[in-house]
């Protein structure tokens, strides 16, 4: 299934541009609420201080929920445009950006929902003994498996936010096992392609002591294509779990041969 979905990306590899258009967002967001704090010396009085004026916080918060806003926007056009190409059309940016713009209201809601749960878990992680560490780290394994397939939902649907997350749940025990599949099935094909930037890293460090960021742009692309692959994935379960069919380019074997029966009751 995953190399299917690569097989996707190659027909389409335009795709690949959304999750580098939201990394290069990210980064200017970053740089517009950071600069202004640098140059009103907030870092030093944490330095000095260890402590912070409460707006600052308010600040971080709202960078937390924008950089959000701008990931799920453009994880969203992705989503648009794979299912403009398993529906037999031909994607364009513009077509994926355009379909985003419609849910605007809803991203937004979504980014200060999961920004907000996001904050909550990291502050339990931080401030909890190593039992509540553990719990933390339990409720956001449950949290993320229950909102996976919250981008297609929210882009193809009209729930809302809380009944796409509630819609995303439900799909979620409909296809338990391509979600616990899938979630395992990246981490491998990641760490493969990140064995020759590796390679070429440790290179160029010998050749220099800075030789190593020759690897950078190759992580980067990587990091790129592996987030495309997953949209495209993410939207073809979406298909199969609404549907009960497999989308175009993707076998319906694989989806059957990844689901886990679950036991009946009676």
């Amino acid at each position: 299934m995953i190399g299917e979905s690569f097989a996707v990306l190659r027909k389409d590899k335009k795709l690949v541009l959304f999750p580098i258009l939201s990394g290069m967002s990210t980064l200017a967001i970053a740089a517009m609420y950071f600069l202004p704090l640098f140059h009103m010396g907030v870092l030093e009085q944490y330095k000095a201080y260890r402590t912070v004026d409460p707006t600052v916080y308010a600040w971080l918060f709202l960078w937390y929920c924008t950089n959000y806003f701008v990931i799920i926007f453009f994880n969203c056009a992705l989503a648009a445009c794979a299912q403009i190409r398993f529906g037999g059309g031909e994607p364009t940016i513009g077509a994926g950006m355009a379909q985003a713009g419609w849910k605007i209201p809803s991203i937004l809601m979504w980014a200060v929902v999961a920004s907000t749960v996001g904050i909550i878990l990291h502050a339990i992680e931080e401030r909890s003994s190593w039992l509540g560490k553990i719990v933390s780290a339990t409720l956001g394994i449950a949290w993320a498996m229950a909102t996976y397939l919250i981008v297609p939902v929210l882009i193809f649907e009209d729930d809302g936010v809380f009944g796409s997350i509630q819609r995303s749940g439900e799909l979620l025990r409909q296809t338990w096992g391509e979600q616990i599949v899938s979630g395992f099935g990246f981490g491998l094909p990641s760490l493969l392609l990140a064995v020759p930037g590796i390679l070429l890293g440790m290179v160029g460090f010998k050749l220099h002591p800075l030789g190593f960021l020759i690897a950078v742009p190759y992580f980067l692309l990587l990091s790129a294509v592996m987030s495309a692959v997953r949209g495209i994935f993410t939207v073809a379960l979406y298909r199969y779990a609404t549907a009960g069919e497999a989308p175009a380019g993707f076998s319906c074997s694989s989806f059957k041969e990844a689901f886990v029966d679950k036991p009946s009751r009676y």
